[in-house]
């Protein structure tokens, strides 16, 4: 993983440009109304500056932004507030043993472009009974394309994230490579 100081740096050049949310979220965002019409609360797992997690606060959801730069945060802070969105931002390092959120605090977890295997027991712990994880990143497959990941450790393997998740109910599970290969998946918790 890129230095503290590298990721402050990408984001400090970016100058408050945000693109629009992934696309793949309004789709989970469809599943969330029909599978948790009471969803509430959400998180956004390695937010950078936030267009995944304002997307989320307007879609009505109380949204936690969690990400490993502060100058990423900084900016998402400043565009919800700019929006008129509740966004709370909290700068953890995902990588180390210290995240823990408690168990069963979230409706929606949601995670973009970001693979750190040892996570994914807590993803599922944080998420309440009857939640929804919306995760969405990249395969193996994307080393053709030249760009994105470059190590196998943020890369999945063929059908590993419905694997990583096979003890919840699968609601969309899709693999694809046309411009990016990714794996995408919207998923229930028993």
């Amino acid at each position: 993983m890129a230095s503290r100081s590298d990721w402050e740096a990408r984001h400090r050049t970016a100058r408050g440009v945000v693109p629009d949310p992934d696309p793949f979220l309004g789709e989970a965002l469809e599943q969330v109304r029909q599978a948790a019409p009471a969803a509430a609360d959400a998180v956004d797992i390695a937010c950078g500056r936030g267009h995944n997690s304002l997307a989320l606060a307007a879609y009505g959801l109380k949204t936690v932004a969690v990400d490993y730069s502060s100058e990423a945060l900084r900016l998402c802070a400043k565009l919800a507030a700019e929006k008129g969105l509740a966004v709370e931002t909290r700068c953890y390092d995902l990588e180390s043993t210290d995240a823990d959120w408690g168990d069963s605090r979230f409706d929606v977890v949601a995670v973009f472009r970001y693979l750190h295997r040892p996570l994914v027991p807590l993803l599922k712990r944080i998420v309440r009974p009857g939640g929804i994880i919306i995760y969405k990143t990249f395969t193996r497959k994307q080393l053709q394309f030249g760009t994105g990941p470059r190590k196998p450790a943020y890369l999945l393997k063929e059908k590993e994230l419905s694997e990583l998740f096979a003890d919840f109910r699968h609601l969309v599970y899709r693999e694809t490579c046309d411009f990016e290969a990714t794996a995408a998946l919207v998923a229930q918790k028993p």
